[in-house]
């Protein structure tokens, strides 16, 4: 058995439509499925998918710098420059803004208009495949 790589992520919004449609304009991302009871599915380019779900009510807290459990999504970019200032224009939240680290990978990370934090990777490619920071 061998694992092919991420298939999608979930996230459970207060307002899915309103969260979805953010997604879609900021990311332009397709539609997969949509219904009265869910779930609902945007596909990325490569075929990565964000599937939303309705909240039962009680949503955690977005979890602090190194706190155990997952932090944030990352989603790889062609240009970074563009998407933050789309996001800047968006009104987003910063977290950390714009910077280049020493091997050239280009980041930001932001919260969307529900608080997830997500951030942007404009990462240089290295012998066919990304290489970590």
């Amino acid at each position: 058995m061998m694992v092919k790589g991420v298939e999608h992520i979930a996230i459970c919004a207060e307002d899915v439509p309103s969260l979805m449609a953010w997604y879609q304009r900021i990311f332009h991302l397709e539609l997969v499925k949509e219904s009265q009871e869910g779930p609902f599915l945007l596909r990325f380019p490569d075929g990565f998918l964000i599937e939303f779900l309705e909240t039962s009510g009680d949503i955690p807290p977005v979890p602090r710098d190194r706190e155990k459990g997952l932090r944030h999504i990352a989603l790889s970019v062609l240009d970074l420059e563009e998407m933050v200032g789309i996001l800047k224009k968006e009104g987003v939240e910063v977290v950390d803004d714009f910077k280049t680290v020493p091997n050239g990978t280009k980041l930001f990370l932001f919260r969307d208009i529900e608080g997830n934090l997500i951030q942007l990777v404009e990462r240089k490619i290295l012998s066919g495949s990304a290489m970590p920071d």
